[in-house]
């Protein structure tokens, strides 16, 4: 798979994200799953509530795995190495906003920076996109 192709899935993915998030949210699934990273000791709940929570842990975990991957294929094919590294930060501190967010029992300050967050991968993302679209492949 190309590197265009890659961070243009990983862009999409990132906007299903924000959307599981808000849908998480609306339906009040927020703490479904009180702890973190598992949902009451397992790696899914027994609610619906649960599995809409750990629908949107999961979905987010994978798409910090391919933030990685295109962290390596930067790196590899020397290409927006610093914008690629920037962006796996920030998915670091999502993350850690995301788990702030179930342990600190919604917070409104922690899902707000959580929101905030996410959005600004999303930008970020589609920067790369719009980078990557004067690569050389």
């Amino acid at each position: 798979m190309h590197s265009k192709k890659l961070v243009l899935i990983t862009t999409v993915l990132a906007l299903v994200v924000i959307v599981l998030g808000a849908y998480t949210r609306l339906t009040d699934s927020g703490l479904g799953c009180p702890d973190w990273p598992g949902c009451y000791g397992n790696f899914i709940g027994n609610d619906s509530k649960a599995h809409i929570e750990m629908l949107h842990r999961y979905v987010a975990g994978f798409l910090g795995i391919l933030i990685l991957i295109i962290n390596y294929m930067a790196f590899k094919y020397n290409f927006a190495k610093k914008l690629a590294v920037v962006i796996l930060l920030l998915v670091i501190f999502q993350a850690l906003l995301g788990m702030w967010t179930v342990t600190l029992k919604l917070l409104p300050i922690v899902v707000m920076g959580h929101l905030l967050g996410g959005f600004t991968i999303l930008s970020l993302l589609y920067l790369l996109v719009l980078r990557s679209s004067h690569e050389v492949t």
